[in-house]
């Protein structure tokens, strides 16, 4: 991982991921790191989408506010593409919504032991 690092907030295309970019935001301030956001999206549930579009564009919108780079990555495995972007960007944290589907396990299970996966629910609230 590289030396500075960064906070990963993790979303999906859904207005209501505003808040783990507030959420963040805290932690990004907190550690003095940078804030980078990351949606990853397979593809097909964006295009022709418009509810998809304007909560994207939303996001960005947050991202920006919170002085945040946001990026978009177009790969089916989105814990494999997660993983490699917060190697690439020494991400020390990744914060992500509710995970029901063991979802933060495997990315973790991808991540040097260094970098800390938090879901709503267990710490990231």
């Amino acid at each position: 991982m590289l030396e500075n690092g960064c906070i990963l907030v993790c979303v999906t295309v859904q207005k209501d991921c505003g808040r783990l970019i507030e959420r963040g935001r805290q932690a990004a301030d907190g550690a003095s790191l940078p804030l980078h956001v990351l949606h990853v999206s397979a593809g097909k549930g964006l295009l022709g989408n418009p509810d998809a579009a304007e909560a994207l564009n939303y996001l960005y919108s947050l991202a920006r506010q919170a002085d945040a780079e946001m990026n978009i990555l177009y790969e089916a495995d989105a814990a494999g593409a997660i993983a490699r972007y917060a190697r690439q960007n020494g991400a020390r944290q990744i914060i992500m919504g509710p995970d029901k589907s063991g979802f933060a396990t495997r990315l973790a299970n991808l991540l040097p032991p260094d970098a800390q996966v938090l879901s709503e629910g267990d710490g990231a609230n």
